[in-house]
């Protein structure tokens, strides 16, 4: 049976609106136009930015260990780890020109190169300035590198590794901004580094990595983004990485902002014509680009904003080399124009000799991403005291569920009712948003009359799934109907392929947006159980998956849902040793800092069972 209720999918029109969010918040973000209101804006901004990253502790010494060193051409490389958080080390490479300097100090961040600071490509940066006499630090990012879950073999650190960090309290993107201050710390205490003049540069992630450095760290004299200046509208129902996403940013700020805030480092940006990403694309970084220059005017500062727009598709090319050499030069050293400079002739290392460590060597203190959410976890659990009134708990997970206040639902549509194979049922759309529908479709018992009993069916792959479910036909069979519904972004009203990962758009989207792809489905949960309660029929949930972890919460919120029956729900939102495969719309923002899913099944107004072998 086709569970198909719509004469076409409406995916777009879910879309359409997230965009027109997006294109809202984007309009309400505009630069101030004197130096006062710009000044009051970028206090606020910073400190608000602060909060949203992530915690930053005090940091640690640096403990710096050489692990090797290889002598090339006029510059040497060496290979080393230094501790940025306490118990946290880091892996990079040190590129040194010969030469007792002091050296202008530039530090390479990486976009989503698996291998790290080892992948040639990324290595190329440090050979081509180290050889024009700058000393280079490139850190693997977090994630990356040797700092993956296995150590010698690599994987890609965003999807739902980087989203682990989030239950936590923290995000990928605030972990890998305070590594590269620490690098910084670690270029400035160099006796061949002259502290004064810091560059930093990188291409995709690590552009991004480059401007949020620049914005929170005024210790940044230059920097080159590379393939990643668009705007965050453009983020919007975009495939980007985890490690470009800041939860609730959009309802902040916009990119424009994030640039203003470098000043008064001298900037240029450097994006592709041909790039495939529509986040980076030339017309969205030119927005961005126009805000700032703006700010940079007010200060008296506009030559040291910049941009190119190059013919060459998404990458940190020779050209761009060219390019941030010229610039560096000129902001750092106090040479040349500013334009491209010629580049040298660069040698291409084995892999293993930038290797800080043998494959699976590593220390302890080089944790992967996952080692690490777990060890904060333990600490958040040894310190957590919730608080015992049910009712403060339900009012503090709405909260960090970022529910629409007030949110109730709008409207039913037409019911319309048919038989196929034998089976009755009926047919209808739920509004619980302006323009958020949900297509329903009720199976009902064999028989005439009214069923007594209703079960409410869902699934994070939609109603299709659920057909595969034997439950449904033994329910039908003792006389229940069972209403299968797609929740939010899910099933008719999908826009998001899971290319990357389950849900791996639609939830980064929500957070930009201010909201959680969870929350957005547990007020769908709460919208369809009060419609059920409307006509007199409590409803019983039956969820798999994530889908179940939103049935949860509907049920602490909720009380007109009878019963839950969830199938593979997470024993805890913590992550294990193996890479993580569940939906998206699971990590929720400081979700571990109020509780677990223990917490939520003390927290359900009705009976839940877990049925084993599900």
């Amino acid at each position: 049976m086709d569970p198909t209720i719509w004469p076409e999918p409406a995916g777009d029109l879910l879309k359409s609106q997230l965009l027109a969010e997006g294109r809202r918040w984007n309009l309400l973000h505009q630069p101030p136009t004197t130096l006062a209101a710009w000044e009051e804006y970028r206090r606020g901004l910073r400190s608000r930015l602060r909060e949203l990253v992530g915690t930053w502790p005090e940091p640690p010494p640096l403990e710096v260990r050489t692990h090797g060193e290889m002598q090339l051409n006029g510059y040497r490389v060496r290979n080393v780890s230094f501790q940025t958080r306490p118990g946290l080390r880091a892996t990079a490479n040190l590129y040194l020109p010969d030469g007792p300097g002091p050296f202008p100090g530039i530090l390479g961040t990486h976009g989503h190169w698996s291998q790290g600071k080892l992948a040639a490509r990324v290595a190329a940066r440090g050979h081509t300035f180290a050889q024009e006499g700058f000393a280079v630090l490139i850190v693997d990012a977090f994630g990356s590198g040797e700092r993956c879950l296995k150590h010698g073999e690599y994987e890609y650190h965003g999807k739902q590794i980087g989203a682990s960090l989030m239950p936590v309290g923290e995000t990928l993107l605030g972990m890998q901004v305070y590594d590269n201050m620490r690098g910084i710390d670690l270029l400035q205490g160099l006796d061949c580094v002259n502290g004064e003049r810091i560059g930093v540069t990188g291409a995709s992630g690590g552009g991004n990595q480059t401007m949020w450095l620049a914005a929170f760290d005024e210790r940044v004299t230059a920097a080159v983004p590379v393939v990643s200046v668009g705007t965050f509208e453009s983020y919007i129902c975009n495939p980007n990485c985890i490690c470009e996403c800041l939860p609730d940013g959009m309802p902040l700020t916009e990119e424009w902002a994030i640039l203003a805030l470098a000043a008064p480092s001298a900037v240029l940006i450097l994006n592709a014509l041909r790039d495939s990403n529509a986040a980076f694309h030339v017309s969205q970084m030119l927005r961005t680009f126009r805000g700032a220059r703006q700010i940079y005017d007010l200060l008296g500062m506009g030559d040291r904003l910049d941009y190119k727009a190059i013919d060459l598709p998404h990458g940190y090319w020779p050209e761009m080399r060219s390019q941030a050499l010229g610039w560096f030069k000129y902001w750092l050293r106090d040479e040349g124009t500013g334009r491209p400079c010629p580049i040298p002739e660069i040698p291409e290392l084995p892999e293993t000799d930038l290797m800080c460590f043998p494959a699976g060597q590593r220390p302890a203190d080089v944790k992967s991403v996952l080692t690490f959410a777990r060890e904060q976890a333990a600490e958040i659990a040894a310190k957590r005291a919730p608080d015992p009134d049910p009712d403060v708990r339900r009012r503090e997970l709405r909260d960090l569920l970022h529910l629409t206040p007030g949110a109730v639902r709008i409207a039913r549509g037409p019911l319309v009712e048919g038989e196929t194979e034998g089976c009755r049922w009926r047919a209808f759309t739920v509004e619980t948003m302006p323009g958020g529908l949900l297509p329903c479709l009720q199976l009902l018992p064999a028989g005439d009359g009214e069923p007594e009993r209703t079960i409410l069916a869902l699934h994070p792959g939609g109603k299709a799934k659920l057909l595969d479910q034997p439950e449904i036909q033994a329910w039908l069979d003792s006389g229940t109907a069972v209403c299968l519904a797609d929740l939010r972004g899910t099933g008719e009203t999908e826009w998001d392929s899971g290319r990357i990962a389950p849900g791996h758009d639609a939830a980064r989207t929500a957070l930009w947006l201010g909201r959680t792809m969870l929350g957005e489905w547990t007020e769908d949960i709460m919208a369809l159980a009060q419609l059920f309660a409307d006509v007199g029929s409590p409803v019983e949930v039956a969820a798999w998956g994530a889908a179940g972890m939103a049935a949860l919460c509907a049920a602490g919120l909720e009380h007109t849902i009878a019963r839950c029956e969830l199938r593979g729900l997470p024993e805890t939102v913590v992550p294990g040793d193996a890479i993580p495969t569940l939906h998206m719309a699971a990590y929720v923002p400081r979700f571990f800092t109020w509780g677990d899913i223990p917490d939520l099944l003390a927290l359900a107004q009705c009976p839940v069972a877990q049925p084993a072998h599900a």
